[in-house]
């Protein structure tokens, strides 16, 4: 199945401005245009681009993204350079979630903190270093 930059942005929620852009770029270099010169995406296209959004959705640099797919045409023996840069991107995410479970943690304290001051109706005596002294969960 075939489809237009504007169903393509519809079924996925990506611009078309986004996908122009990646297209651009090199990161959608399979995509075929029409006797009009438009843009025609397949199937495979769709996945390459839910590809792409993951990646820049988790840090990865939109040139070390046009490498990765340089490599992916390359063929086989570029496996263990994609491996690995998707070990680093592996990493990278994992270390992000990490800082954002602090957060939630930090977050959760604060929730906490203002439903028993609602319940009690006391004052809020909260101070920025009081959060050292709560546990962080992980």
């Amino acid at each position: 199945m075939t489809y237009t930059i504007h169903e393509v942005a519809q079924k996925t929620g990506i611009s078309t401005y986004s996908i122009r852009y990646y297209h651009d770029h090199g990161m959608l270099p399979f995509v075929q245009r029409d006797a009009n010169n438009n843009r025609v995406f397949s199937d495979s296209d769709l996945e390459w681009l839910n590809m792409i959004v993951c990646l820049r959705a988790t840090g990865m640099p939109v040139e070390r993204i046009r490498h990765y797919i340089e490599l992916v045409q390359e063929g086989k023996s570029t496996v263990p350079e994609r491996y690995e840069m998707m070990k680093v991107q592996q990493e990278r995410t994992l270390e992000e979630i990490n800082q954002l479970q602090e957060h939630l943690s930090t977050i959760n304290f604060k929730v906490d903190h203002y439903a028993g001051l609602m319940d009690s109706h006391e004052p809020d005596s909260f101070v920025p270093s009081n959060l050292r002294q709560t546990p962080v969960n992980n």
